[in-house]
């Protein structure tokens, strides 16, 4: 770990400042509260919800509305949030918004498992640009004060790539920030995520911060993915799996604020972590 390398400059969504640019990248099943609040005992960051979908949240769905839930320790509280249709995404925003469920919402273009891009949704959403659009405008507007951001990855496959556009398009709907991941959604997890990619939506998103997303599995490839692409912070997803301590190491190697010291993996230390977890 880099000790003689400052810190970058603390990510500035809306109003929330994070001294550390770190972000839990939503993950269905796994960023409950328990694994999001465990993952913060070792450092600062955004710590966000399992993407909810925006029909079941207007519905009012019990297990929907169980999943929006935040410990009273959880500051800021984050959302993620998942819709193809323009008026359901405004109306779930407006819920989150106007019964205080959260600081912050994200909006889920990612997405790359095959029966959802097939209906035109998740991450070949972006494609449809009138639709994408009005979805990114209409949900902007109905969230006001609270900070809106997009992620997003780099589009269908190389030849249907949308994440420059849609990064303009997000930027002039009046986003907090941008986040990419560096994959197109047929790639899925393959292959080493193309950071190049981020590099471009950095050069093309300038009003915003752009956050990049994909392999980091360490402090260091966080360290080295902000150096290499001018990005303003990092999205963090299957490298803090049965790591949470990860967050600690990133705190110390990009932020300035609080931080659990180093942790010594033992069979011991993850077993306890774990069961503090269930």
């Amino acid at each position: 770990m880099s000790t003689t390398v400052a810190p970058p400059a603390p990510l500035r969504i809306g109003p929330i400042t994070l001294d550390a640019p770190v972000v839990l990248a939503p993950m269905a099943g796994i960023t409950n509260t328990a694994f999001r609040r465990l993952c913060r005992e070792y450092g600062a960051g955004l710590y966000v919800s399992e993407m909810i979908t925006t029909r079941a949240l207007v519905e009012r769905n019990a297990t929907t509305m169980r999943l929006i839930r935040h410990h009273e320790s959880e500051t800021p509280r984050s959302i993620q949030l998942y819709g193809v249709d323009p008026a359901t995404v405004e109306a779930a925003v407006r819920i989150i918004v106007d019964e205080d469920h959260a600081d912050h919402v994200d909006l889920n273009f990612g997405c790359p498992v095959p029966k959802v891009t097939r209906k035109g949704g998740g991450a070949a959403l972006p494609w449809k640009t009138a639709l994408f659009r009005e979805i990114v405008e209409r949900a902007a507007a109905a969230a006001g004060p609270v900070p809106l951001t997009v992620k997003m990855r780099k589009g269908i496959d190389s030849d249907h790539l949308t994440y420059l556009e849609a990064g303009r398009i997000a930027e002039g709907a009046g986003v907090a920030a941008v986040a990419l991941h560096a994959r197109t959604a047929s790639e899925f997890y393959s292959g080493n995520a193309d950071w190049s990619a981020i590099t471009k939506l950095k050069e093309t998103v300038t009003s915003v911060p752009v956050l990049g997303n994909g392999d980091i599995w360490s402090a260091e490839d966080a360290r080295r993915m902000m150096t290499e692409t001018g990005c303003d912070g990092v999205v963090v997803g299957r490298g803090c799996l049965g790591r949470p301590w990860l967050f600690g190491d990133l705190a110390r190697e990009l932020g300035s604020g609080d931080a659990a010291d180093p942790v010594d993996a033992t069979l011991g230390f993850v077993a306890a972590a774990f069961r503090r977890h269930a």
